[in-house]
């Protein structure tokens, strides 16, 4: 209990330097200082079942969120693959989002490549990036009990802290890197929301859901 919910274990260590320092954070652990931070891949599966938690406490539905947001009245036909994919990816989008953590690691490889960084050690960051947001995103979650207008930042997180992680963990931020930067978050982002649906689509018609 005292190593996992001491203050200065590596848990919370990671989740206060991923938001104040988190290019530090990273180089160091893709350099060998291991015990000192959570693992990435740990560190996104004990935040995801966190947010789950959380969602199941508050009942928390991101569609009709979304739609209250929008002033929807009309819903779309519940009846049709493509409805029922929607739906389907929305409700387990933070599952869905491991799919985020390849396509991420994927363009930060291909906009950097002269970084000296390789694909596995971009994947750590993208796991990193991920956990965190989820974590923040927990919070913006709580917010819609106020209002679900606080649901629009989780789209301007999603975007921007992968761009501001990014600029951390190369140390430049000259205007060249600012727009590779943009671009890799952008170009991972659209190619994670096609891939997710598209799975999900594949789910619900293998599994006749």
């Amino acid at each position: 209990m005292e190593h996992y919910f001491d203050f200065d274990a590596p848990l919370f260590r990671t989740i206060k330097g991923m938001i104040t320092k988190p290019g530090k954070i990273i180089r160091e652990y893709i350099h060998g200082k291991r015990k000192s931070y959570a693992h990435p891949f740990r560190f996104y599966v004990l935040i995801l079942a966190m947010y789950i938690i959380v969602q199941q406490l508050i009942s928390f539905d991101p569609i009709s969120t979304f739609s209250e947001i929008l002033g929807a009245r009309e819903a779309p036909n519940p009846d049709t693959a493509a409805t029922k994919g929607s739906y389907f990816y929305a409700r387990h989008i933070n599952i869905f989002m491991l799919i985020y953590a390849f396509t991420l690691s994927l363009f930060s490889r291909l906009f950097f490549r002269k970084s000296g960084f390789h694909y596995a050690e971009y994947l750590a960051l993208a796991f990193f990036v991920i956990a965190e947001y989820v974590f923040i995103n927990t919070f913006i979650m709580l917010g819609t009990l106020i209002s679900p207008y606080f649901f629009v930042l989780n789209y301007l997180l999603v975007l921007i802290y992968p761009i501001y992680v990014l600029l951390s963990f190369h140390q430049q931020y000259n205007f060249r890197n600012i727009l590779k930067a943009i671009a890799t978050s952008i170009f991972a982002w659209v190619l994670y929301v096609l891939s997710g649906q598209a799975l999900a689509i594949l789910i619900i018609k293998l599994f006749n859901l």
